[in-house]
């Protein structure tokens, strides 16, 4: 997707992820309006400014309430809290697909790291 900010970096993205389970993999039903919660990371390449970006998830539908978070990483990929401002805004869940916006307040392009809960 494209930068949303001219003077930001590139577009970060996706270097490594966690195995997210398949749409309805056998999990069992949370109760009351819940059916099921899933949860999935992403590691994405540096990047700075303000970015529309787009996760391709089977488990994700348009009614799914999506709640996602970011953070810096280090070269381990452990999240960390440092001076940048990570955030995480405009989430907007799709068949198959979430898209959000995320502004990383910095100079310089970080990584980061957004972890993904998925509540059908």
């Amino acid at each position: 997707m494209a930068a949303v900010e001219p003077s930001a970096s590139e577009v970060p993205q996706i270097t490594h992820s966690s195995l997210p389970a398949a749409r309805d993999e056998g999990l069992a039903a949370i109760g009351g309006n819940v059916g099921s919660v899933n949860r999935a990371w992403w590691t994405w390449s540096p990047g700075n400014g303000t970015f529309n970006l787009q996760l391709s998830w089977n488990v994700i539908g348009i009614d799914s309430t999506v709640v996602i978070t970011a953070s810096e990483i280090d070269s381990n990929g452990n999240r960390f809290v440092g001076a940048a401002a990570f955030q995480v805004s405009s989430i907007a869940p799709g068949n198959g697909v979430v898209t959000f916006k995320i502004s990383i307040g910095w100079n310089s392009p970080l990584p980061m790291r957004t972890d993904v809960v998925v509540f059908n």
